[in-house]
């Protein structure tokens, strides 16, 4: 190709791409009322999703503060797509509305797989907001784990366990997790295991251990203290003593170890033997061995211990609740 048939083409080809563009200019002067025409129905459609959102008005029906959050957020997004959908109608841009709700359909598969967990523990938390198994400061366990309820968000529930520490479980597992809550229901017994010797009577011994969990303040006469024959040792029998507290009053453990105290006194003033483990020693020489004597101890009388209800924990709680703000376990919604 010679040069003037190729300067010849190349000038054909810059007057096409200028006509063409004069095409797009005329075409987009054509458009302008239309673009501020679908301009001004996202914006509308922009402010009536603010308006319907802005208050609790609509949504006050719903009780759960979660819930009426995830609505809010839904009604919002489903108005301003709306509007978006509406405006590219408007522009006769019925291809590419397909090909963005087509493409919106492809990234929210991605998104979900991609975040997964963190969708799982939302809705878990969502449901465990409606459902409430538990509320702020109950002293829970869940799989073994055990604390008192600090926060539920909307990934993990927080637990202040009893040393003070912070424990942080996902809400997925929450949701799967046996649970188990000491604090729902105000009445809780104790129990504990009492060996005394195979000689002892044990009827005198069940009367007397339960007489003593009778006398102490913290423990309630309905239901009242039981004392059972639990096994037979080789030289021992073992006795297991229930009693029920309310803790609402009464520290549970506490009351746990003041009642094993009160039993142990009332067996010593009553002669009752708790042996300890016997073992056999074989001698090598003839002679008999030296026992030394122990002397016991005086008993002591049976003063009521402090088996108060311990608040420490729950002053814990509160302080961070009231310097973290609101979660959602502040709603006044039936618990399961």
């Amino acid at each position: 190709m010679d040069p003037a048939e190729a300067l010849e083409n190349t000038t054909e080809r810059i007057d096409l791409v200028g006509y063409k563009l004069a095409q797009l200019g005329e075409r987009a002067v054509e458009l302008l009322p239309l673009l501020a025409l679908a301009l001004g129905t996202v914006v509308v459609f922009w402010l009536l999703a603010s308006l319907l959102t802005r208050s609790d008005l609509f949504f006050r029906w719903i009780d759960n503060r979660f819930a009426r959050d995830l609505a809010r957020h839904f009604v919002r997004i489903t108005v301003i797509g709306a509007g978006v959908l509406l405006a590219l109608e408007l522009l006769d841009a019925a291809a590419l509305v397909g090909a963005a709700l087509g493409a919106a359909g492809v990234v929210g598969i991605a998104v979900g797989f991609a975040f997964r967990d963190i969708i799982e523990n939302y809705l878990a938390g969502l449901l465990l907001s409606m459902r409430r198994p538990f509320d702020a400061n109950d002293f829970v366990s869940i799989d073994g784990a055990e604390g008192k309820v600090v926060r539920l968000t909307s990934r993990a529930t927080v637990l202040l366990t009893l040393a003070g520490n912070h424990l942080r479980i996902p809400n997925a597992k929450v949701f799967k997790a046996v649970l188990v809550n000491y604090t729902q229901n105000p009445l809780r017994r104790i129990d504990f295991e009492v060996s005394v010797s195979s000689d002892v009577d044990l009827a005198t011994a069940q009367k007397i251990g339960v007489g003593a969990l009778s006398a102490m303040p913290a423990i309630i006469d309905d239901p009242a203290p039981l004392g059972l024959i639990e096994r037979l040792g080789d030289s021992s029998v073992c006795l297991h003593f229930y009693a029920w507290l309310d803790q609402r009053e009464t520290d549970f453990f506490k009351a746990q170890s003041e009642a094993i105290r009160i039993v142990k006194s009332a067996f010593d003033d009553a002669g009752i033997e708790m042996p300890a483990p016997s073992y056999q020693i074989t001698l090598s020489r003839d002679e008999e061995p030296t026992v030394p004597k122990v002397a016991r101890p005086p008993s002591t009388a049976l003063e009521a211990g402090d088996t108060s209800a311990d608040v420490r924990l729950d002053e814990q709680v509160e302080s961070e609740r009231a310097a973290r703000g609101p979660d959602f376990l502040d709603d006044e919604v039936p618990r399961e």
